[in-house]
């Protein structure tokens, strides 16, 4: 969620703090990636022919429950699969992806609404309270009073879920292509010129571009890349280093990914996409998400079940703020309103970090690490 701004400009990313290791094999791809090009669905003879890497995943946490995580904790089912806020209302996917679980972030202890749906693998806000789903061969509407609609769509795969600020909704897939739906999920543009399709940020209104940018992350090519999606063109393909697994993006549109296999947080921004830092995050960064309203950017650390915040206000990361999170804590959602953030449990458990306990609680403090 994103809070409208004062124009001003924001500090310009310098820093590259450290080279992060090539792999074997894809050193010819270390800085960019050419892909561009826009095609049609099933069109198998589009998919790039370039070095790929084996798409990194999350850091195991230690066995067993968290020792003592911050804020509350609310019962959610092992393996739930999904995590997003929106106007006051937090949704989770349960395991098998046919129930959304609401909690209403006011009465965070009470028993959630649930609304039951096909099966789904992402879901995001819509606003107002409402949520957008997708899984195999289907895109879901669920209202703020919970009542579900649903448009079939072909796609079997779908691994990744965003929305325009016009209220397009884009959908990807892990065999490469990104499927583009108007406001009333009438099918468009099919771009298939990805490996995969993990991870789709948008830019907000008022972001410091001239346009909305929209950017797919492809863990197996470990790269980002800028997608126009009025022609389907697409820029140039930027590593994020040797294993990048989520991202997210700031008001001023700036995108941050977490590459997980080199225990590190990238920096993009302009356009041209261009990279602008490299800042080491150890432990294993996986779910990252940005405070809009108190400008931090927050990332878990699943090897050791931690959650820690950064300033960006300098142009290179500032760790802030750190707190014991819940066992294997794979999804972030910050409500840029208050600054709480949630944090959901592979294991089971959704993590309540009020600001307070942030801000009184926890001295600022510098990461450790290479």
């Amino acid at each position: 969620m994103h809070v409208p701004r004062s124009p001003r400009r924001i500090p310009l990313f310098t820093a590259v703090r450290r080279p992060a290791p090539i792999a074997a094999g894809i050193v010819a791809i270390a800085a960019v990636v050419l892909v561009s090009g826009c095609g049609s669905s099933g069109d198998s003879s589009s998919t790039p022919n370039v070095p790929t890497v084996t798409p990194a995943t999350a850091e195991q946490a230690p066995p067993g429950p968290a020792a003592a995580p911050a804020g509350v904790v609310v019962p959610t089912p092992a393996n739930s699969r999904g995590l997003a806020i929106d106007s006051g209302t937090v949704a989770v996917l349960d395991p098998a992806g046919t129930t959304v679980l609401r909690y209403a972030t006011d009465r965070i202890s009470d028993a959630p609404r649930r609304s039951t749906t096909p099966p789904l693998t992402r879901i995001v806000g819509s606003g107002d309270g409402s949520f957008l789903g997708v899984g195999p061969d289907v895109i879901a509407r669920i209202a703020a009073d919970g009542a579900v609609t649903t448009t079939p769509i072909s796609a079997t795969d779908p691994t990744a879920l965003a929305r325009t600020a016009s209220g397009q909704v884009l959908v990807g897939t892990d065999d490469g292509r990104l499927l583009v739906f108007d406001r009333d999920l009438k099918p468009g543009r099919v771009i298939d010129k990805f490996i995969r399709v993990d991870d789709i940020t948008v830019s907000p209104p008022g972001a410091d571009l001239s346009d909305e940018q929209v950017v797919v992350l492809d863990r197996a090519q470990s790269s980002v890349t800028p997608v126009t999606i009025a022609d389907g063109d697409l820029g140039p393909a930027l590593r994020a280093g040797n294993g990048a697994t989520n991202s997210t993006v700031d008001r001023y549109g700036r995108v941050l990914v977490a590459n997980t296999r080199d225990d590190e947080v990238v920096g993009f921004f302009g356009s041209p996409l261009v990279m602008r830092f490299r800042y080491p995050v150890p432990a294993g960064p996986y779910a990252v998400d940005y405070d809009d309203t108190h400008n931090l950017m927050w990332v878990s650390t699943t090897a050791n079940n931690e959650v820690v915040a950064y300033d960006l206000s300098g142009g290179e990361p500032v760790a802030k703020h750190r707190f014991p999170a819940v066992a294997q804590p794979d999804s972030i959602a910050v409500d840029d309103g208050s600054g709480t953030v949630f944090v959901l449990s592979a294991r089971g458990g959704l993590q309540i970090a009020p600001p307070d306990y942030m801000l009184r609680g926890v001295a600022p403090v510098t990461p450790s690490g290479p």
